[in-house]
């Protein structure tokens, strides 16, 4: 499958869980930028909205206090954030390609966390191999995201749709990119 397949395949899917599940999306997601007024709640709170989305894919009923499932996650949130964060920042201070490209591999790192049950470290690291595996993929992806965020944040309204799509399609991409390692891992071995 070619990189356009799967980046419309991927978005695709991810309008079409949207569209059957934006009330809790939507609501959930105001509910977690309400939260996110107390800054120790930013990272728990999103990763509740990547809860909600996991639970779509699954095909799971998703509720709009799932939101609070994120602080299941807490210290892992943190340690994931400040990790990522430092790496960006300081990729970022390298001539700014570094941090660009540490925050397209580690884009998926979230939702291996919740996928998988890992820490902060183990997921950075998976999010890491599975980006770099599928770089031109993983490029596209976090591009054309960053532009659909972009435009949601020209408005306060659009970003109640943009950060759960968004969520929505990174999770996608997550799901299938590591089943298809995890694939290629036991083939190998």
């Amino acid at each position: 499958m070619s990189i356009e397949e799967q980046i419309n395949d991927t978005i695709k899917k991810g309008f079409s869980l949207f569209k059957n599940n934006y009330v809790a999306l939507i609501i959930g997601t105001l509910i977690a930028m309400i939260g996110m007024v107390l800054i120790i709640t930013i990272p728990p709170l999103i990763f509740g909205i990547y809860y909600m989305c996991i639970q779509i894919i699954k095909g799971e009923k998703v509720e709009i206090s799932d939101v609070f499932k994120g602080f299941n996650y807490f210290f892992t949130s943190w340690g994931l954030t400040l990790v990522a964060s430092l790496a960006v920042v300081a990729g970022l201070a390298l001539l700014v390609i570094p941090g660009l490209l540490l925050a397209v591999l580690f884009q998926y790192a979230i939702p291996l966390v919740i996928f998988e049950d890992r820490g902060a470290i183990n997921s950075l690291k998976r999010s890491y191999a599975i980006g770099k595996e599928n770089l031109a993929f993983s490029l596209v992806l976090w591009i054309l995201l960053a532009v659909i965020s972009c435009a949601g944040g020209l408005t306060h309204v659009g970003v109640l749709l943009t950060i759960p799509f968004t969520a929505l399609c990174i999770c996608i991409a997550t799901h299938k990119l590591a089943a298809k390692t995890e694939t290629e891992d036991t083939k190998a071995t």
